[in-house]
């Protein structure tokens, strides 16, 4: 109270002088004017957190409680349940797998039969990469032959490998030598011909393959991929050839979809010292220019590749005309609903350059003195499905069909008197004879997948050939069948296994008698060979992630041991070693 009487006692006269002043303002002729000051709302901090209202609170002690009342019914209940004493779960350790970059492993068994084998791949940095690969295996003589039937094998192979984002680089120098021995002679007596003498003769083929490969790809852009490979081949009798291939892949995006343009170019340059007939120096320079244009459509349920490849060949094939040929290229496959069967066709024609190198991989009896042609493909189809019924099963059947014109056949070279000891001039080598050939077969595949390591798969193919004239053709196996399986037996025991199997086949047999006679290498009886049939297993122990203890089994189960007549193999091989593996740092 004092404070208000003090407060109405300071502004009274404050307020009357006001009024006074006003008063007289008012005797003055200056008018009155209204100022409104409006002063913007600035919320703050202080105000947040004020009520606004007061809180009324339900007091306890006037309301009364309500009560409830609750009713209970007994229902009986028969209950055989016996509840199981809970453990605690186990853990296990989980066991880590140890990736190394290199390992060497050497192996020997019965039969002279040795294995080594040494392979790295070091990093110089995120980029780079480089590799070695050295690979020995030799096995001893069979039993029974005139000549030596000793083989071997020694690789050596230098990589380089350059990664980046938007590309990738693969290079690699290469070089394989493989030892023959010319011994696949007649069931004959020998020793009542005396133009050969074993003990002057020597079989030895040495087949040997440098190439020189780089391949190039890129992610994004227009060139897609760039090969460019060298193949360099020679063997014990002066044979050389040289190789040299480079194509490039462009996918040129065209509305929504690919267009792929591929040129391409081979070259092939072979010379042997003298024709197995005429004694004359062969020589054969083949070579192609190819462009091939593809529309290229991947959906999700529809996969269309539809083109043309144009080729211009040249060289000693097409000396009397200049031909361009044009073939048609088409591959369509189709999903149906959830992907379980996926029809498909494909059909293309090509022109295929044969080689020395490609004939002597296939089979290294050839004679260092053959004819080189290409084939022509005219017709090239495949027609069939692919099925996945699910839980890793997958099946794949199509039937084929193709026509050629200078399919390549190999065929048993005659006997020569006048050798003067050369080891393939003994009715022991192949030739190579070009003919029209229709081929027409099934082929089914089957595969089954468990787990990572187990699977197994199994594959059929029977074929029919019909050659021009309908005579036969030599050494094509109607029948052949491979299966291939892989397990794991526990945690450290891994099992592999596979399986050839190559149908009979027609063979001829020449006569021993003078080159002079048989001028034309057609005198001879024809004969039917034996089916063979060959199995390769492995069992590997890992003791621990550096060492591994490996078997190694190949047994022939025919009584023929090669396709080849007379050249027979070693019917079993058991091979015993050990593997280390560990970490090369640079």
């Amino acid at each position: 109270m004092k404070y208000n009487k003090i407060f109405i006692a300071f502004w009274l006269p404050m307020s009357l002088s006001f009024f006074a002043r006003a008063q007289e303002q008012e005797t003055d002729d200056l008018g009155t004017q209204e100022v409104t000051v409006v002063k913007s709302y600035s919320p703050s901090l202080k105000s947040v957190f004020k009520i606004r209202t007061n809180p009324e609170i339900d007091d306890s002690l006037v309301q009364k409680k309500i009560n409830v009342n609750y009713t209970f019914e007994p229902i009986p209940v028969v209950s055989t349940f016996v509840p199981n004493k809970a453990t605690p779960l186990k853990l296990q350790r989980q066991e880590s797998s140890f990736y190394h970059n290199s390992y060497v492993l050497g192996g020997i068994g019965n039969q002279s039969y040795l294995q080594f084998n040494f392979s790295t791949m070091v990093p110089l940095d995120r980029t780079q990469s480089i590799g070695l690969k050295l690979l020995y295996n030799k096995v001893g003589v069979i039993d029974h032959t005139l000549l030596n039937s000793e083989q071997g094998r020694t690789s050596l192979n230098l990589l380089h490998q350059y990664k980046q984002n938007n590309m990738r680089v693969d290079s690699d120098l290469r070089f394989d030598r493989q030892e023959h021995n010319f011994f696949g002679l007649y069931d004959l007596d020998w020793t009542k011909i005396s133009s050969f003498r074993s003990n002057v003769i020597d079989p030895n083929q040495n087949l040997n393959y440098l190439s020189i490969r780089s391949r190039w790809q890129w992610y994004d852009g227009l060139f897609n991929k760039v090969n460019f490979s060298t193949d360099i081949t020679t063997d014990s009798f002066d044979s050389s050839e040289h190789i040299v291939k480079i194509n490039t892949q462009m996918r040129i995006p065209f509305f929504n979809q690919y267009l792929e343009l591929m040129p391409h170019l081979e070259l092939i340059n072979t010379n042997f010292v003298r024709d197995y007939f005429s004694e004359e120096p062969l020589s054969f320079q083949n070579g192609l220019g190819l462009l091939e244009l593809k529309f290229l459509n991947v959906g999700r349920k529809l996969k269309l590749r539809l083109g043309a490849k144009g080729i211009f060949p040249f060289g000693s094939a097409q000396e009397e005309q200049a031909t361009f040929y044009v073939y048609p290229k088409a591959e369509i496959s189709y999903r149906f609903g959830n992907g379980k069967l996926v029809p498909f066709v494909n059909y293309h024609g090509s022109y295929d350059l044969n080689s020395f190198t490609s004939f002597s991989l296939e089979n290294p009896y050839v004679a260092p003195a053959l004819v080189i042609k290409p084939t022509e493909v005219n017709h090239h189809g495949d027609l069939g499905f692919n099925a996945y019924p699910g839980s890793g099963l997958s099946f794949k059947l199509y039937a084929h069909y193709s026509q050629s014109d200078n399919f390549p056949l190999f065929k048993r070279l005659p006997y020569d008197q006048n050798n003067r000891d050369m080891a393939y001039r003994l009715a022991n080598s192949y030739e190579i004879i070009y003919d029209s050939v229709e081929k027409m077969g099934i082929i089914t595949r089957i595969a089954m997948r468990f787990s990572e390591y187990n699977k197994i798969s199994l594959e059929t193919g029977y074929f029919e050939y019909k050659r021009n004239g309908y005579k036969k053709v030599w050494n094509l196996p109607a029948l052949n069948i491979d299966v291939n399986a892989n397990f794991r037996m526990g945690r450290k025991i891994f099992f592999q296994v596979g399986g050839h199997y190559i149908g009979d086949r027609d063979s001829i047999r020449n006569l021993v008698i003078s080159l002079s006679e048989n001028s034309d290498g057609n005198i001879g009886t024809g004969e039917r060979l034996g089916s063979v049939f060959r199995i390769a297993s492995s069992i590997t122990w890992k003791i621990n992630p550096q060492w591994d203890l490996f078997y190694e089994g190949k047994m022939i189960l025919s009584d023929n041991t090669s396709r080849w007549a007379y050249y027979q193999n070693q019917s079993q091989l058991h091979l015993g070693g050990i593997r280390y593996k560990f970490d090369i740092n640079l």
